[in-house]
């Protein structure tokens, strides 16, 4: 979306007879994209935590064996 938005306001700013619409609709993707974006991103933020976690608890049983 985000890349979408931007070949949207990439045209308008080329082709200066375009209509404003591009430039809201570009403008509306790109904000959509971002806040997908930020959403994905706060919702993986601690995938790295777990996994650490999972490593170290599997390197405790195998001590304990």
């Amino acid at each position: 979306m985000i890349l979408l938005g931007a070949v949207f306001l990439l045209y308008s700013v080329i082709n200066e007879f375009i209509s404003v619409y591009f430039k809201v609709v570009g403008l509306i993707c790109i904000m959509f994209g971002a806040y997908r974006a930020s959403n994905h991103w706060v919702a993986h933020r601690d995938d790295h935590l777990a996994k650490d976690l999972e490593e170290e608890e599997e390197e405790e049983l195998e001590k304990d064996e």
